[in-house]
């Protein structure tokens, strides 16, 4: 170009831009002509300076030249194939070579004398790339799943089967299994593990071991406490049956002297009688009638001694069917005398027609017994004692209520009085184990017990009974 040969600089310039992925190479004057390109088609066009192109070096609003720096003189873009190109810009620099040449008039002031435009396709780099970057895609795809496979070749039997062994052998312990061991070989954390597992078990199976031990030993002592008990009971409702007697023996001597006497006086005049030879019609008629008064009075008390005599028999318990009524009548004739001797005037109020009810007659008469003493006692002489009967067929109860209008019991002390050994009596009457005994026995029935009193009104007792058979695994 110092020599001004344009043809071989073009020629050489048209012969570069046939390298393969050259698109153009062009010349720039700096007003923005097109002063050479490889397409003639471009020659003498002048492109405007907003153009990316021109813009880096036309960027100053005065309209001065400026050189770009080294990263802004390339540039990316489109064609109108959609093949990404790349142009890169270098200026051409006034050099003291060309302000000096005879055949340049360029003044020594210019720094840019015009632009070199080299636009490159990028076709075939965007294509390796895309190769490579399939090939890397499948050499990571391949590392991946070989890793994968590593690891999980690793895990499987380095991991999951023997944690599988202790899975199972969880299994097994938590089924009883205390004698499964897992077998394991290796040191690592997982051999550590069962080796911790297997000593675990061994801790469990010595400690099974003791606790069966021990619950066999307590059993033993529980069923022998609880023969104890049950003797112990056996004798508590002997002696509070016993003790009910003992209240009533008075009354029972007395009502018993009656007709004792009766027999006497009645056995003299017949042995008078009989002295005489000779006996009239109307003799032998008075002899009769007193035999038949001795005859009555004997019954009567053989009946007030046998009705003693099953109270007071110690019996196992057998639960029979009954009816409910009957028992309270033998149980009122028992105290019948009591009753007359305490000016208690006696009323009952039996609903007729009541299904038997499954209960040991001889504890259901104790309990009724000690109940009606103790309604006696409340009255202190004089009163109405009330003993009812009622079916409650939707609770499917039997329900006995004794009433007395007696002194009552206070408050603070109906919570207490079912308690053993507690009593508001003075040591000559009891010990405080009547009421305690008489809930002992409604519950051994299935039945239930309550208190309802009124200070100087009364009180009631309620029970209730199953109208049923009692299961057979309850006491």
């Amino acid at each position: 170009m110092l020599l001004d040969h344009k043809e071989d600089t073009y020629s050489i310039i048209r012969t570069v831009a046939q390298q393969k992925g050259i698109e153009k190479i062009r010349i720039y004057n700096k007003k923005g002509t097109i002063i050479f390109s490889a397409d003639n088609s471009e020659i003498n066009q002048t492109v405007d300076m907003e153009n990316e192109a021109c813009f880096m070096c036309h960027a100053s609003s005065d309209s001065t030249i400026v050189e770009p720096a080294t990263h802004e003189r390339k540039r990316i873009f489109k064609n109108e194939n959609g093949t990404r190109l790349l142009g890169y810009v270098t200026p051409i620099y006034n050099e003291e070579s060309c302000y000096t040449s005879n055949c340049h008039i360029h003044s020594p002031n210019e720094t840019i004398l015009g632009t070199l435009d080299l636009i490159v396709s990028l076709k075939d780099t965007d294509e390796i790339l895309q190769q490579e970057k399939s090939k890397m895609i499948s050499y990571n795809i391949s590392i991946t799943l070989f890793l994968a496979l590593t690891v999980g070749i690793f895990i499987w039997f380095f991991v999951r089967i023997p944690v599988k062994k202790l899975l199972i052998g969880t299994k097994e312990i938590s089924s009883g299994n205390l004698d499964h061991k897992i077998k394991s070989s290796t040191k690592d954390e997982i051999g550590k593990l069962a080796e911790s597992f297997n000593k675990m078990t061994e801790d469990l199976r010595e400690a099974k071991k003791e606790i069966l031990e021990w619950s066999n030993e307590l059993e033993q002592r529980v069923n022998k406490k609880t023969e104890e008990l049950k003797k112990t009971q056996d004798r508590i409702l002997q002696i509070e049956k016993m003790a009910s007697l003992g209240q009533l023996s008075a009354t029972v001597a007395h009502e018993l002297n009656n007709p004792m006497a009766g027999i006497l006086t009645y056995s003299k005049l017949i042995q008078k009688k009989i002295k005489n030879n000779e006996l009239s019609p109307d003799e032998k008629q008075s002899i009769l009638k007193y035999l038949k008064m001795i005859e009555t009075e004997s019954d009567r008390s053989g009946s007030i001694v046998k009705n003693l005599l099953l109270f007071s028999r110690k019996q196992d318990k057998e639960i029979k069917p009954h009816n409910i009524n009957s028992i309270i009548e033998t149980s009122l004739q028992l105290i019948s005398h009591h009753l007359q001797l305490n000016n208690i005037h006696l009323k009952k109020e039996l609903q007729s027609n009541l299904p038997d009810v499954y209960v040991d007659e001889n504890q259901i008469k104790q309990a009724l017994l000690a109940l009606f003493v103790n309604s006696v006692e409340a009255m202190e002489k004089e009163g109405v004692l009330t003993v009812k009967t009622e079916l409650k067929p939707r609770e499917n109860f039997l329900i006995i209520q004794i009433q007395d209008d007696g002194k009552g019991i206070p408050e603070e002390v109906s919570d207490h009085i079912f308690e053993p050994f507690f009593t508001t009596k003075n040591a000559v009457k009891g010990v405080g184990l009547g009421l305690s005994v008489v809930y002992g026995i409604i519950q051994n029935h299935q039945g239930e017990i309550t208190v309802n009193s009124a200070i100087n009104i009364g009180t009631t007792f309620t029970i209730k009974l199953p109208a049923g058979k009692i299961r057979k695994n309850e006491p």
